[in-house]
């Protein structure tokens, strides 16, 4: 499937849902910062992460759908304190 460019604002999208805070993301520290109040606010939150075309050379693609969410939910539980 390839990537999709939007017309409209994911977040204004969000917001209209009635996510309470919805916040658009670039770089890696914003990201960070953003997930570690995610997790403290306890509430609907969206997090739009806006990233560049293309991938390094020696990027490992994951062999399952799971594997990623495995991986992703093992980071959040760990990392994000």
């Amino acid at each position: 499937m390839q990537p999709v460019k939007f017309r409209s604002s994911i977040c204004k999208i969000a917001e209209a849902c009635g996510y309470a805070h919805v916040v658009s993301v670039s770089d890696f520290e914003i990201l960070d910062e953003e997930l570690n109040k995610a997790k403290l606010r306890k509430e609907l939150s969206l997090i739009e992460v806006k990233c560049s075309i293309g991938a390094r050379a020696d990027l490992g693609r994951p062999t399952t759908a799971l594997k990623n969410k495995e991986k992703f939910v093992q980071y959040l539980n760990n990392e994000i304190k």
